[in-house]
């Protein structure tokens, strides 16, 4: 499983991309970190029963789920009638930013069967994993809450935490010099010839 770091930095890359030209929106950041770490939180109820990965990489993980968020972002928009956005493009960027997960899960080794994630369902009940991985993971502990919670932690993870780290530098750092490009690109056109 890919870490908390790297899907941070895929929800950095989702809101460097959509959000408005100008200062940085510290809310909107924040809410694309979550909605990228979002689906796992499906960890949350087999933590409190025992069994922490038993409900992991269920429906949160699934187009149906990034869908499902789209809608909800849409719905709440309807209601809030948000300044800068429309209803639709604030469903695209919580649907880009959750789904974001997704596609970070899909790059990622998995070294415990079943490989990838049921990621059509309910269209398809197959395991989808690509075919070359960019992306580190840690192999838990599955025998109990107390197991899986050191297994995060334990000496023989310190590298992965490395990696995490080093690609979401590597993402903060393509968003960011994307953005300042696209920057100089505005200022390039404004001025007169």
């Amino acid at each position: 499983m890919a870490l908390c770091l790297t899907h941070a930095g895929a929800g950095y890359l989702v809101y460097e991309a959509m959000r408005p030209a100008g200062r940085h929106r510290v809310g909107l950041l924040a809410t694309a970190v979550v909605l990228a770490n979002a689906p796992d939180l499906d960890f949350l109820p087999g933590l409190v029963t025992g069994a922490p990965t038993v409900f992991h990489r269920g429906f949160t993980h699934t187009v149906a789920g990034v869908a499902l968020v789209g809608l909800a972002a849409w719905w709440c928009a309807r209601r809030v009638r948000p300044r800068e956005w429309s209803p639709a493009r604030t469903a695209v960027f919580a649907s880009l930013a959750f789904g974001s997960h997704l596609l970070v899960d899909y790059f990622t080794v998995d070294g415990v069967a079943p490989y990838g994630a049921r990621f059509l369902w309910p269209f398809s009940d197959a395991h989808l994993h690509a075919p070359v991985q960019a992306f580190g993971e840690i192999i838990v502990d599955r025998s109990g809450t107390p197991a899986f919670l050191a297994s995060l932690w334990a000496p023989h993870t310190y590298q992965a935490w490395a990696r995490e780290v080093l690609t979401g530098l590597v993402f903060f750092l393509v968003g960011g010099a994307a953005r300042v490009r696209q920057g100089r690109r505005r200022t390039s056109r404004a001025l007169p010839s």
